[in-house]
C-alpha cells in the first residue's frame, strides 16, 4: 500500500529552531570577545539545513559559516589573458589571508569554551554540544569571486565562499547564499511547499536508512535538497502523495547528470568531493519507489 498522506505530512513537519538560534549567538558571543587583529573584518552567519528551514525533529548539528571579508580569493580564468594580467598586478598579496584567519579562529573558540569541546576537522572546526547548546561545524571561508567578461569597464564577479581542506589540501567554493535566496524562490514558487517536502524526502531517506536499504552517505541532505530543486514546481503538490509519486518518479525516469546545485553555480554531479553520483541518486530514486509500494 502506498504511504499514508497522514505519514507524509509528519514527515514534512518542522523542527525546532531554538537550539539552534542559541547555539548560533553563543559563538558570535565568543567570537566578539577575542580580540582580532586590527582591521580584520569578517561576516557570520547560519547555514544548512537550520537556516534554509529545511531541519527536521532530532537534527543536532549546527553549521555556521566564519567569511573573512578583508581580502578575497579569485578565480578570473574566464578573462582575456590581457585582463587576467592587469588583475594579477592590480590585486596585492594580502598580508592577513586565510590561513591567518582560521588560526585566530581556532584561538578564539578554544579560549571561549575550552581546548577540550573544539577541534580542526578536514572542512570545518568543529566544536562540541553541551546542554546548553548544539554541536556545530564551523565553516572557516573567506570571500571568492568568480569573474566573467563585461562589456562596461571592469569585469563582473559572482560572489561567494572559499575554503581549503586541511586534510584533502584543495581549495572548496561554495554560494551558500545564493542557495538561501534560489530556495526561498522555490518556495515561493510551489506555495510554500518546496521546504515542506525536503523535509519529507529527507525523513523517508532517513527512514530507509533505519531499514538499511541506502547507506549514510548515499544521499546526503545538502545533495537531496539540491536534486529537489531541479524538480519541476508544478510537482509540488497540494497532496503529499502526488508530491512524492510525482517526485520519486521523476529521478527515476529523468537524465540528471547536467543539473545544477540549488545555489545555481555549480554542476551537482560529477567526479569531484564536493559532487553527487549520478548512480547513488538513482539508487535513492528506486528506493524511494521501494518504500512507497511496499509500505505496511
Amino acid at each position: 500500500m502506498p504511504i499514508p498522506e497522514s505519514r507524509l505530512s509528519k514527515w514534512s513537519d518542522h523542527g525546532p529552531q531554538e537550539a539552534a538560534i542559541k547555539t548560533h549567538e553563543a559563538i558570535r558571543n565568543v567570537l566578539d570577545e577575542y580580540q582580532w587583529p586590527s582591521g580584520i573584518n569578517y561576516d557570520f552567519y547560519l547555514q544548512g539545513s537550520y537556516h534554509n528551514d529545511t531541519n527536521l525533529y532530532g537534527d543536532s548539528d549546527v553549521d555556521v559559516v566564519m567569511e573573512l571579508k578583508s581580502t578575497f580569493r579569485y578565480d578570473s580564468s574566464l578573462l582575456p589573458k590581457w585582463e587576467q594580467d592587469r588583475m594579477s598586478l592590480s590585486i596585492q598579496a594580502p598580508t592577513y589571508d586565510w590561513n591567518d584567519f582560521r588560526r585566530d579562529a581556532l584561538k578564539a573558540l578554544q579560549s571561549g569554551f575550552g581546548k577540550s569541546l573544539v577541534s580542526q576537522g578536514n572542512k570545518s572546526i568543529k566544536l562540541k554540544g553541551s546542554s546548553r547548546r548544539l554541536a556545530a561545524d564551523i565553516v572557516v571561508c573567506m570571500e571568492y569571486r568568480k569573474y566573467s567578461p563585461s562589456y562596461f569597464y571592469a569585469p563582473s564577479y559572482v560572489q561567494g565562499i572559499a575554503f581549503c581542506a586541511l586534510r584533502d589540501k584543495h581549495w572548496v567554493t561554495n554560494h551558500p547564499k545564493f542557495h538561501y535566496d534560489n530556495g526561498s524562490e522555490k518556495s515561493k514558487r510551489t506555495g510554500d511547499r518546496y521546504k515542506r517536502t525536503v523535509r519529507m524526502f529527507k525523513s523517508a531517506r532517513n527512514c530507509l536508512k533505519t531499514t538499511g536499504q541506502i547507506t549514510s552517505k548515499q544521499a546526503p541532505s545538502y545533495f537531496l535538497e539540491c536534486l529537489l530543486c531541479n524538480a519541476p514546481d508544478w510537482m509540488y503538490q497540494y497532496k503529499f502523495q502526488d508530491t512524492y509519486r510525482s517526485i520519486a518518479n521523476w529521478i527515476n525516469q529523468t537524465d540528471l547528470s547536467g543539473l545544477l546545485c540549488q545555489n545555481g553555480q555549480q554542476q551537482l554531479f560529477g567526479e569531484s568531493d564536493e559532487q553527487w553520483s549520478v548512480g547513488e541518486a538513482k539508487r535513492l530514486g528506486n528506493s524511494l519507489v521501494y518504500l512507497w509500494n511496499n509500505w505496511d
